[in-house]
């Protein structure tokens, strides 16, 4: 299709792509794709007027057999997409080996972190201001200006194994649940280190800065005042099955969550935390959670690869779902993008945007 005559034997043992002559047996051009062992190539194919090339990375080259050059690369995850933030027009992900990456929302294009990053599993991700806290499995923290995109410069190391994290942008706070305690940090430093008796799951700060709230494995739900550097119980409520991914809706006046079972949690904040009757339900573990901008909708995925959107003005009606919405896996993080769109990541290793029509 390009016009030129000619076969091209890939070379992954020197980083190379090299096109050759099938009548001559001369070489035509070769492609330098890097010098690291990521930048092996695996295999190849014709693509119209281009070279396709898959490298050991998992990237896709685009190669311009008439320039000599690479027009184009693809890149994305090879492993489970763990956890998932959006920030603007921007999303950003992290997968079981720890590779971190963002995402242009419009066109597609995705970009690896560089720096001294994970090696390993990233549990959970939340965005503050500018700022990316992320953390794995090594109870290793990260802080990173989503300006920059260079890791490793800010970091923190956790006494056990975390299960979450809940930041405020406006109060520099960050919480993390770990084994046995609550951290809180401000402004990346520690302030106060809280035991509990109970083993943490999923928590969340109020859109006000002043209240945390906290899952626990019994199952139950610790609502608690935030005071300066410490954080007081406030009170406790009973729930049928322990909580996942636990959220505020922007406005303040809703607290969602997904939990183990297949009903999601519904409280009315301004009213004392009241649970919400609705006829939402879904297959199995429900893993993620998020308020649309407007709060009005409540979206969740897990573990049945579905995504539900629940309308909290009419609890009682069903759900709109989308089915499938990750064949090839569970669902991960689902997010809203903006009031009609939801991102959504899972274990398929794929980022799919969905519109919204309510």
């Amino acid at each position: 299709s390009s016009g030129i005559n000619a076969e091209w034997p890939l070379r992954p043992g020197d980083k190379t792509v090299k096109l050759w002559d099938a009548e001559t047996q001369e070489l035509v051009t070769t492609f330098t794709l890097g010098k690291d062992v990521e930048h092996q190539q695996l295999g190849g194919l014709w693509a119209g007027d281009y070279l396709l090339s898959v490298a050991m990375s998992g990237n896709i080259n685009y190669l311009d057999p008439n320039s000599g050059t690479i027009t184009r690369t693809l890149k994305g995850h090879q492993k489970s997409i763990e956890t998932m933030e959006v920030s603007g027009n921007k999303i950003v992900t992290a997968s079981f080996e720890g590779r971190t990456t963002y995402w242009d929302s419009e066109s597609g294009d995705a970009e690896y972190f560089t720096g001294a990053g994970h090696k390993n599993k990233v549990i959970d991700m939340k965005i503050s201001n500018d700022t990316l806290i992320t953390a794995d499995i090594e109870q290793k923290v990260l802080r990173t200006s989503l300006s920059s995109s260079v890791m490793g410069d800010d970091t923190s190391t956790l006494p056990s194994q975390l299960s979450h994290i809940a930041a405020h942008a406006d109060t520099g706070l960050e919480v993390y649940t770990c084994e046995k305690e609550i951290l809180l940090f401000k402004n990346g430093a520690q302030i106060s280190s809280t035991p509990v008796t109970y083993e943490p799951r999923g928590c969340a700060i109020a859109p006000s800065g002043t209240v945390l709230v906290v899952g626990a494995k019994e199952p139950k739900l610790y609502i608690y005042d935030i005071e300066g550097d410490t954080i007081t119980q406030r009170q406790d409520l009973d729930l049928t099955a322990p909580l996942t991914e636990i959220t505020f809706s922007p406005d303040g006046a809703w607290l969602g969550a997904g939990s183990t079972g297949r009903n999601p949690l519904l409280l009315n904040v301004t009213n004392s935390y009241k649970p919400t009757i609705h006829c939402w339900s879904a297959q199995s573990k429900l893993v993620s959670c998020h308020f649309s901008p407007d709060s009005r909708y409540l979206a969740l995925g897990g573990v049945d690869s579905n995504i539900m959107v629940c309308d909290t003005t009419t609890p009682m009606d069903s759900p709109i779902k989308i089915l499938r919405a990750h064949p090839l896996g569970t669902i991960s993080r689902v997010r809203w993008l903006n009031n009609n769109t939801i991102v959504s990541t899972g274990s398929d290793m794929q980022v799919r945007q969905w519109t919204i029509n309510a």
